[in-house]
């Protein structure tokens, strides 16, 4: 019983495989977005100097002071 399922398994499994590589590649797909040089911005981060201190930091030697 155990050898006719595991057939049973390894055909459909087979099967499956094979449909999927012999299956047509979808053409109504939309095409994929792609931005021009003049459309993509660059993006910029600000960060704070190595001598200045974070916001957090600010705040907390403010309140102690």
């Amino acid at each position: 019983m155990l050898d006719l399922r595991l057939v049973t398994t390894s055909l459909a499994v087979l099967a499956a495989l094979i449909s999927v590589a012999l299956a047509e590649p979808v053409k109504d797909q939309a095409p994929p977005v792609v931005q021009t040089a003049s459309e993509a911005r660059p993006i910029r981060v600000i960060l704070p100097a190595p001598w200045e201190p974070t916001k957090g930091q600010a705040e907390s030697v403010q309140s102690s002071k």
